[in-house]
């Protein structure tokens, strides 16, 4: 059994998750509620629980602030929220899960299936420290890393020394500069709305490419950019040409 805290400063929202938690995942126990991050925090000493489903903003401190308040937690963190972008983009950039309110019961189940996986597996959760790191700053930073969940570990890459992401239906590789690659079983989509403010162009639907490693355009077919450590051509589709040539000032 995974055990859980349901921490959210409406009863009627932590009743609701608690119904649905116990009518479609019965692997998790429920073993603690509360309304505040006071309780949540001593809830938390008392059971040490597998993971904490975490409203996000609440009265006096809010969720974020009380994983900050605790000394290297390290339980799983599901996040409840309905709302607040900026916080949104930096759980998916951390590779965390999260929930939207109203709860969707797919989403539920598919978010529990991943953190049973990662609380068998006993991973340490790095990513909580990058959502954190990231929340503080609140802007682009060059030094950036970003999580990266494969089936036996989770990386954290510096954003600059991914060199280019590849689609194959719902999963994307992670080419990196020091030659290894990362087969995220997550689709390009995703990442696309995260890495493009760090200077990453989707230029065809299969592919998203970092164009600090791009050396030229080649002028075939509909074009090409050469990546380069390795010459390697990337197509460019069609319809983006003219959005790649502006992304690259050409």
């Amino acid at each position: 059994m995974i055990t859980a805290l349901l921490v959210d400063d409406e009863q009627i929202n932590i009743n609701n998750l608690q119904a649905l938690l116990s009518r479609h995942c019965p692997e998790i126990e429920v073993v603690g509620m509360a309304n505040d991050t006071n309780h949540a925090e001593e809830l938390i000493h008392i059971f040490n629980p597998d993971v904490v489903f975490l409203d996000i903003e609440m009265p006096g401190k809010n969720g974020f602030e009380l994983l900050k308040s605790l000394n290297a937690p390290k339980f799983e963190v599901v996040f409840v929220t309905a709302y607040d972008s900026y916080a949104i983009m930096a759980i998916k950039f951390s590779a965390l899960d999260y929930l939207l309110k109203p709860i969707n019961i797919t989403e539920l189940k598919n978010t529990v299936k991943r953190i049973e996986h990662s609380v068998n597996a006993k991973k340490q959760n790095l990513r909580l420290d990058n959502l954190l790191n990231l929340l503080d700053k609140k802007q682009i930073d060059d030094n950036q890393r970003i999580a990266l969940p494969t089936l036996k570990e989770t990386f954290l890459v510096p954003v600059k020394d991914i060199v280019r992401c590849e689609s194959s239906n719902n999963y994307t590789t992670f080419y990196l500069t020091n030659g290894l690659a990362h087969l995220i079983s997550r689709p390009l989509y995703e990442y696309d709305e995260l890495l493009v403010p760090y200077g990453f162009i989707r230029c065809h639907q299969s592919h998203l490419v970092n164009k600090i490693h791009v050396t030229s355009l080649l002028n075939e077919d509909s074009g090409y950019l050469i990546i380069s450590s390795s010459n390697y051509k990337i197509p460019i589709s069609k319809q983006r040409k003219s959005t790649v040539k502006l992304s690259l000032k050409m």
